[in-house]
C-alpha cells in the first residue's frame, strides 16, 4: 500500500509536531510518523527549559511543574557555589503534557500524527514504514528527519551524524530531598566525565537525578555511585537513558530531506538542552517544507534553512563547544581553584541574575560590562589558562 502526502516527518517529539506547526498554515497535507507509542516516556529528559521555551514551541503553561530561581554548584572538592536571584530563570516542565497540547494542535490545523510507526527503510518510491497493520510506503514532496540523534533519514541520505555525543541516564526518584525552586549540578571526572551531573525537582515528590558523559565511559556506573553518594535517602522509580547531541553537522539538508533537532545535533553544548534551539529550527524547517512544496528549488531551499539556523543558534553553539573545550582540559584542581577564585557575593549575584541559560555566549560582554566585577574575573585567568612547560 502507498500513501501520499506533501510533507512527511520522521519522529513526533516536541521539535517533529513543532516543525508540523510551522508547515501548517496552508493547504499541504502533513504527516507524522512515530514509532513509539502515544504513552511512551520520553528518555533522559529533564523538562528544564527557558520561560521563553514554552513561547518558541507554541504551548500554554499547562504543562509547567514548577519555576527555577537557583542553582547549587557541586565542585570535585565538595565545595558549593549557590546562585539565587529573584527572577524566574528556568521552569520544569512535564514533557508528556507538552507532546501532548502540541499534537492536539497539529491535528487541530489537519495534520496527521501516527504512532508505532517506524520508519525501516527507504528506496525510490519513498519510504516504507512498519505500523501495527503491515507496512506500507509514504511518497512524498519534503521529508523530514526529526528521529533523534542516531537519526536513520540522515545515514539513508548520505548526511553526516553528529560527531560529539553524551551519553545519559536519568532516574526519577521519590521522597529525594530538594530545593523546591533550585537545581543541583555536580562536576568532577569521578562524577561525569565530560559533562555533569543534576538533580532537578519535578513534580510534588519527584525529582529527576541523572548525569552524562562522553565515550568511552559508560554512564551507568557512574551514575549508580553517584546514587549512593547523593540520593540515597530516595526510592528509585523509573530509569531512562539516551544520546545526546552536542554539535550541528556540517549539512542538515539534501535535495528535499531535511534534519532538525536532535537529528540535526540542534543542542545546546553546553547543557544539552534542545527545545529552545530545536524549536528555533523547527520553525524554519516548517516554513522551507512549505517553500519547497510550493516550488522552491530544494537546493536553494535547504540552503537558506541552515543558514537561518545558524544565524539564530550559531553564536551559541560555537561559545559552547569552546567552552567544553576549554573545561575538558582543565584538572579538577584547577576548576575547584578558579571556582574559588571567583566565589564572590557580587558576582555570583550578578551571574544569577543575567546568566540566560539559551544565551551563554552573551555573558561575557555583559561581565566585561560590569566594572565591579574586572578584578574578581581577573584573579580566575590564572587558573584558567592552560599549564606551562618548561622548555629545555
Amino acid at each position: 500500500m502507498t500513501e501520499r502526502t506533501d510533507i512527511a516527518i520522521i519522529g513526533a517529539g516536541p521539535i517533529g509536531l513543532a516543525t508540523a506547526l510551522a508547515a501548517s498554515p496552508s493547504d499541504h497535507t502533513i504527516a507524522l510518523y512515530e514509532r513509539n507509542s502515544e504513552t511512551d516516556r520520553p528518555s533522559c529528559c529533564t523538562g528544564l527549559v527557558s520561560p521563553k521555551t514554552l513561547d518558541v514551541l507554541g504551548v500554554s503553561s499547562d504543562c509547567v511543574h514548577r519555576e527555577i530561581r537557583a542553582v547549587c554548584l557541586h565542585l570535585p572538592s565538595g565545595r558549593t557555589m549557590d546562585l539565587r536571584s529573584e527572577k524566574t530563570k528556568a521552569l520544569v516542565i512535564d514533557r508528556a503534557a507538552l507532546s501532548a497540547e502540541l499534537v492536539r494542535r497539529v491535528r487541530d490545523a489537519g495534520g496527521d500524527v501516527f504512532y508505532r510507526h517506524a520508519a525501516i527503510s527507504t528506496g525510490p518510491s519513498g519510504i516504507e514504514i512498519a505500523s501495527p497493520n503491515g507496512r506500507k510506503c509514504v511518497r512524498s514532496s519534503v521529508l523530514i528527519g526529526a528521529d533523534g540523534p542516531h537519526s536513520a533519514m540522515a545515514q539513508w541520505y548520505g548526511m553526516p551524524p553528529p560527531t560529539d555525543v553524551v551519553s545519559a541516564i536519568q532516574v526519577e526518584m521519590e521522597n529525594l530531598p530538594c530545593v523546591e525552586d533550585g537545581v543541583d549540578v555536580y562536576v568532577g571526572a569521578d562524577t561525569a566525565p565530560g559533562f555533569f551531573a543534576w538533580k532537578v525537582p519535578a513534580e510534588d515528590g519527584i525529582a529527576r537525578v541523572g548525569l552524562g558523559v562522553l565515550a568511552p565511559h559508560s554512564p551507568g556506573p557512574f551514575l549508580d555511585r553517584f546514587l549512593e553518594r547523593h540520593c540515597s535517602e530516595g526510592k528509585e522509580r523509573t530509569r531512562s537513558a539516551g544520546h545526546i547531541p552536542l554539535d550541528m553537522p556540517s549539512r542538515i539538508a539534501k535535495e528535499n530531506v531535511l534534519l532538525v533537532g536532535d537529528a540535526a545535533g540542534q543542542t545546546k553544548p553546553l547543557s544539552g538542552g534542545g527545545l529552545y534551539t530545536g524549536g528555533l529550527c523547527a520553525r524554519f524547517a516548517g516554513e522551507t517544507a512549505r517553500h519547497i512544496v510550493e516550488g522552491a528549488p530544494s537546493e536553494e531551499a535547504g540552503a537558506h534553512y541552515r543558514a537561518n539556523c545558524l544565524d539564530a543558534i550559531g553564536k551559541e553553539l560555537a561559545f559552547g563547544q569552546s567552552i567544553r573545550g576549554q573545561l575538558a582540559a582543565l584538572s579538577d584542581e584547577a576548576i575547584d581553584s578558579a571556582a574559588a577564585s571567583l566565589d564572590d557575593p557580587h558576582f555570583l549575584q550578578v551571574l544569577a541574575d543575567h546568566a540566560d541559560i539559551d544565551a551563554f555566549h552573551r555573558l561575557p560582554d555583559q561581565l566585561a560590562a560590569t566594572p565591579s566585577l574586572w578584578s574578581t574575573l581577573l584573579r580566575a585567568i590564572p587558573f584558567l589558562l592552560p599549564p606551562r612547560h618548561a622548555s629545555n
